[in-house]
């Protein structure tokens, strides 16, 4: 008796460091377990701010883009503001490609296997340089929608129209519905053009 009472005092048991291993073995597990839940929420936040931030560049572009919009009514031939429910043409006086008057085409792309919306701007000029600059905004749509908000005359109130083609002025409005597939519901862009009558 005298040796298992020595071994006692020295130490632990072998059924003391058994259920010792174990327990700290499971506090292990349940702290790998969240931190792996964490990691994966961290994830899926990331890439949620990172699609909620490309939805507010491609907002943003498009704001600026449309609040630029100029009232002449041809030039070269062409309209000056031809709505159509999937594109739009006009001509802008933008001063972030350089001074100049410029034509913006926006529109989607028909050609490839996925949908894709697009922005050109080229000069208006007819002696300009015929090369245009191409810029894909969202390379996938699920949905593109434009309507256009004025009177296509002085004695007709203004209503929502899903075209603006042979008018001499510029909507009030344009609203723009675009949807990537995210999954995620936003509502439509709405831009007040400064330039309209």
């Amino acid at each position: 008796m005298p040796s298992a009472r020595i071994c006692s005092e020295s130490g632990f048991t072998l059924v003391e460091l058994i259920v010792a291993l174990a327990l700290t073995a499971l506090v292990s597990l349940i702290l790998l377990q969240g931190v792996g839940l964490t990691t994966t929420g961290v994830d899926r936040l990331a890439r949620r701010a990172d699609r909620l931030d490309a939805h507010r560049s491609v907002e943003a572009m498009l704001r600026h883009t449309l609040e630029s919009a100029s009232a002449i009514p041809t030039v070269g031939g062409e309209a000056g503001f031809v709505g159509k429910p999937a594109s739009l043409k006009f001509l802008s006086l933008a001063e972030d490609g350089g001074p100049g008057l410029y034509r913006i085409e926006l529109g989607v792309d028909q050609v490839s296997a996925t949908r894709s919306l697009y922005l050109i701007r080229r000069l208006a000029m007819p002696f300009a340089e015929p090369r245009a600059q191409r810029s894909v905004l969202a390379p996938r749509l699920r949905v593109f929608d434009i309507a256009y908000f004025g009177a296509w005359s002085p004695a007709d109130a203004p209503v929502w129209h899903d075209r603006w083609e042979g008018v001499a002025y510029l909507p009030r409005l344009v609203r723009i519905t675009l949807d990537t597939g995210d999954g995620e519901e936003r509502p439509p862009i709405v831009v007040r053009l400064w330039n309209a009558g």
